[in-house]
């Protein structure tokens, strides 16, 4: 059988746990790589780009928002960013029009592996 443009989408969702919280439902969001793994990430909105650029160790996704929808427009390992570079993720944001940055805390390269050839192929 072959792939509908469904199968080809990121698979992102909001967490079904939190989704009675009216607290924590907009922190966390869950990606799926490649693999099937689900990845479970903090959410922080653009303006927050000091937490985001204070990360050493996991994975980053720069979210574009259209309506309901989320689309991941970048994904790059913390560690390979300057630490503290908030003017680079501003910049990074408003070129791509990131409204949200998810992080995946903790990850290594496979997990960027993982996650970029799901989001971004």
């Amino acid at each position: 059988m072959g792939q509908t443009p469904e199968d080809s989408a990121p698979r992102g969702q909001a967490l079904q746990s939190l989704a009675e919280t009216d607290s924590l439902r907009g922190r966390f969001f869950s990606w799926r790589g490649a693999s099937g793994r689900r990845y479970v990430c903090s959410v922080f909105q653009s303006g927050e780009e000091s937490f985001v650029a204070d990360v050493t160790n996991g994975v980053v996704i720069g979210v574009a928002r259209e309506g309901a929808a989320t689309r991941p427009v970048c994904v790059f390992l913390a560690q390979e960013r300057s630490y503290g570079d908030r003017r680079g993720l501003r910049e990074i944001a408003r070129e791509l029009g990131v409204a949200e940055w998810h992080v995946h805390f903790c990850a290594d390269a496979a997990s960027l592996r993982d996650l970029s050839a799901s989001l971004l192929n």
